[in-house]
């Protein structure tokens, strides 16, 4: 199986003043550079849709630019930008492998922030950065993938889900855990079915045992098949969230703790191609990281300054955009 990556690199600047060694006084240059086809051996029947997927991301990329007040100030760094897809590809057809949930291009816009420090030199290595994903059903509003099974389980299709804060915009959902330090928009077709689907108890039990049922595991399994033999038929047929009184069932009816769920795959359109964007994704906490008021935002946002001279970008440029209008660049 070969991997391979289709890039975008940008050389852009960015802003912003400070004290430490970060040099502010000058302005970055913005240069602009395409570099395709990044590595040998991509198949020549995705030529089409990676030409197009370039261009329907440059749009978002373009939106950015424009709407950010730090990112046209060009104020003391560059900002170099890498757009990555990361495509698994058959040795023997050329075709794309993909999961059953999985449909676009997967791929993520880099933000990389180099500053200038004073004497002469660039923060380029592992320099301030944030992230944008496309089309990436593995990403954002959720807290990860159930850690429990094998690639092969149908536990491992399954994410916990954050609370849903508020609907920015139809098609704009943020979502945030109760500590303000998990935030993430979610852009959406809202004219698709929906984009995750819940799981239900039985359908996480039934997994769990077909995972465990082998000699090695056997201890777990009959520890684990007492518990569910126990439970009632409401509740295993009702929506699974996170969590037991014994923590290693890990899974209830009744409502507690955060919701299980998995990517829907009829959220895709697969009459449009498949270098449509279609799904975006933001970590974004709205009033910076474990805050839940401006106050303490402000305060926070301060004492990151002061500690690293720079601004914190991931919180900051997400205020500055009208997130409204993401949206409009889900094609439709």
């Amino acid at each position: 199986m070969k991997k391979i990556f289709f890039i975008l690199s940008l050389n852009l600047s960015f802003f912003f003043s400070a004290q430490t060694n970060v040099d502010y006084s000058k302005n970055g240059k913005e240069t602009y550079g395409i570099y395709l086809f990044q590595q040998v051996g991509i198949p020549k029947i995705y030529d089409k849709e990676n030409a197009e997927f370039q261009k329907n991301a440059r749009k978002l990329i373009d939106f950015f630019n424009q709407e950010s007040n730090t990112i046209k100030q060009k104020q003391g760094f560059d900002l170099r930008i890498l757009l990555k897809a990361d495509e698994n590809f058959s040795p023997k057809t050329g075709k794309r492998i993909l999961k059953n949930y999985e449909y676009g291009i997967k791929a993520e816009i880099d933000y990389l922030f180099e500053m200038f420090i004073k004497g002469g030199k660039k923060w380029t290595v592992e320099p301030p950065n944030w992230r944008i994903f496309i089309n990436n059903p593995n990403i954002g509003g959720h807290g990860g993938f159930y850690n429990d099974g094998d690639d092969h389980s149908f536990l491992k299709k399954n994410f916990l889900v954050f609370p849903l804060k508020e609907e920015i915009a139809s098609g704009v959902h943020y979502y945030n855990c109760e500590a303000q330090t998990c935030g993430s928009i979610v852009v959406f077709n809202p004219n698709r079915p929906n984009y995750w689907i819940p799981v239900k108890v039985k359908e996480v039990t039934e997994a769990k045992l077909k995972f465990y049922n082998n000699d090695k595991d056997r201890e777990v399994y009959n520890f684990l098949k007492q518990i569910i033999d126990a439970m009632s038929e409401e509740e295993l047929n009702a929506d699974a969230y996170y969590g037991s009184e014994d923590a290693i069932l890990n899974v209830n009816g009744k409502g507690q703790g955060l919701q299980i769920m998995r990517f829907n795959p009829d959220y895709w359109d697969k009459n449009l191609p498949i270098s449509a964007i279609q799904f975006i994704t933001i970590y974004h906490n709205e009033l910076g990281f474990n805050c839940k008021s401006e106050d303490c935002w402000e305060a926070t946002k301060s004492d990151f300054y002061k500690n690293n001279g720079h601004i914190e970008f991931w919180q900051e440029i997400p205020r500055e955009i009208p997130l409204e209008k993401l949206g409009d660049f889900i094609q439709k």
